[in-house]
This record gives structure tokens, C-alpha cells and sequence, in this order.
């Protein structure tokens, strides 16, 4: 004869449980998700009772990942960051590696033409580095939200090297090192792409905060000493160029087409050819 179900239940709640996790330790406590005895130190909290460490761990496995919102909207200016802060680490912790990305005239002239680009990758101490980073994060999300991914990467890199080019063809020769070119040519494109939507009250308001931006740094790099302002000039010029060269949109008239495309951004190559060829 079957026992009633009350009788069974009674029987199942005087029934003595031992932890699964350690076994001489009894308890009442089971987890709410698969039903196994775990003791207080075993139990975590729950919007709804406790579980075990097992459900806990395979709840945070079969999560989505949720990625941080600039590595979801701007993955070059993500990289470039991290590659950067990784480079300003192995500058301080390798011995040669800030002497061979640095921008010296005088080995451009011996061939070593990388230094045109590497420069970008080193910093003259954490200030340096800071504020760079942080006027790349915040300009630079918004730039390749307008442009795209790979226009952004293009901007960014060729912004560099216009920016080292003009620094290289005038005197004085100075060593040269720092991303502020190639973030003033960030900051030139997203000022063509604000140009041409200027009857927006939006982007005419920002376009007046950009500008106040660049006169400050404009007058910094001359009451500073040993900032490269003619680098910062390069990098401008050539984010300006290649912003109105990629931008695809603000009206009818300010609409990109191949043609001048073409003609823009050959304009910036020639220029950064004769620059380097220049000496």
C-alpha cells in the first residue's frame, strides 16, 4: 500500500541532508536551480532563493558577452589605445624600443622612413599619453561612427604621417614622438564633417567647440616649449583633406563624389611626397 503523499513529504523534510560540496557538514539549504544540498559557505544569494557554485559557473558561461560600448561602436579607436598603452609600457620596460620608433630628421634621411609613422606609438610620460588618449576617445568615436571603420584606420595612420612629413621638411630637426598629429588629423576630419552640416544648430554648436579646442592647443604649442606644433599643423591639414575627401553626406552640395575624392586625397599623398622629398 502507497504511503500518502503528506506522509512522503514528511518524510523528505526529516530526512538529514549533507552538503554536496562537503559532505560531513549537514544542512537544509538546496539550490534553487538543480535541487542539490549545499551548506551556507556553498549557498550564493539568488534573485530568487540560493545556488550552487556549479549552476553559478555555468550561468556565467552560457551568458551572452556583453562587450564595453566603445569596443562595440569604435573597435579602431579601441585597438589603437590598447596598442598604444602597450607601447608606452615596452618603452619604459625595453631597452632600444623608444630609440628605434623615435622621429629623427636625420635617419629619415638615411632611409629608416618608418619613423614617419612610428612616432605615434611613443609618449614623453604619462601626461603625454593622457591627454592624447583622451581627446582620441572622445573625438575619435564619433569619427569613425561618421566615416567607418576602415576611412577612420586611414585618417588615422595618414594623419600621421602628414603630421611627421611637414615636422621633417622644416627646420628646426628636432626628434619628434607623440600621437598629437595624427589626433589633430582626427580632429580636422570631424571638423570637414561638421562643415558641411553647419546649417544644423547641433553641429554648428559643435564645430564652434572644436574650434575654440584647436585655438587652445594652438596657443599651447607656442607657449610650451618642445611641443611640435608644426606636426600638429601636418596632422590637421591632412585630417581636414581627407575628411572632406571621405564625408558622404551633408546636402547636395557638400555630397562626396569619386572624382574629387580622388583628386583630395591624391592632393594629400603628393604633398606628403614632396614634403619628405623635400630636404
Amino acid at each position: 500500500m502507497t504511503p500518502p503523499e503528506e506522509t512522503q513529504v514528511a518524510a523528505r523534510d526529516d530526512e538529514q541532508l549533507y552538503c554536496y560540496g562537503h559532505p560531513d557538514t549537514p544542512t537544509r539549504l538546496r539550490c534553487s536551480r538543480c535541487d542539490r544540498p549545499i551548506c551556507g559557505r556553498c549557498a550564493i544569494p539568488a534573485s530568487v532563493g540560493q545556488h550552487c557554485p556549479e549552476c553559478v559557473a555555468e550561468a556565467r558561461r552560457s551568458a551572452p558577452k556583453v562587450r564595453a560600448t566603445l569596443q562595440a561602436n569604435a573597435p579602431a579607436v579601441y585597438a589603437i589605445i590598447v596598442i598604444t598603452v602597450i607601447s608606452f609600457v615596452l618603452q619604459q620596460a625595453m631597452p632600444g624600443f623608444y630609440e628605434r620608433l623615435l622621429m629623427v630628421p636625420f635617419l629619415i634621411d638615411l632611409g629608416e622612413y618608418w619613423r614617419l609613422l612610428t612616432p605615434v606609438l611613443l609618449h614623453g610620460g604619462l601626461i603625454h599619453i593622457f591627454f592624447n588618449m583622451y581627446i582620441l576617445y572622445i573625438y575619435g568615436q564619433d569619427v569613425e561612427q561618421a566615416f567607418g571603420t576602415a576611412r577612420f584606420l586611414v585618417i588615422y595612420v595618414g594623419t600621421a604621417i602628414t603630421a611627421s612629413a611637414l615636422s621633417y621638411a622644416l627646420p628646426p630637426d628636432n626628434p619628434s614622438l607623440g600621437a598629437s598629429g595624427a589626433v589633430f588629423g582626427v580632429a580636422g576630419a570631424l571638423m570637414a564633417y561638421l562643415y558641411n552640416r553647419r546649417t544644423s544648430t547641433f553641429a554648428s554648436h559643435h564645430l564652434r567647440g572644436m574650434m575654440t579646442f584647436l585655438a587652445i592647443n594652438a596657443a599651447l604649442g607656442f607657449m610650451i616649449p618642445r611641443i611640435d606644433w608644426v606636426a600638429h599643423l601636418g596632422g590637421l591639414i591632412g585630417g581636414i583633406a581627407l575628411g572632406l575627401a571621405f564625408d558622404e553626406g551633408g546636402g547636395a552640395k557638400a555630397r562626396s563624389n569619386p572624382v574629387r575624392r580622388t583628386l583630395l586625397i591624391a592632393a594629400v599623398v603628393v604633398a606628403t611626397f614632396l614634403l619628405i622629398t623635400s630636404r
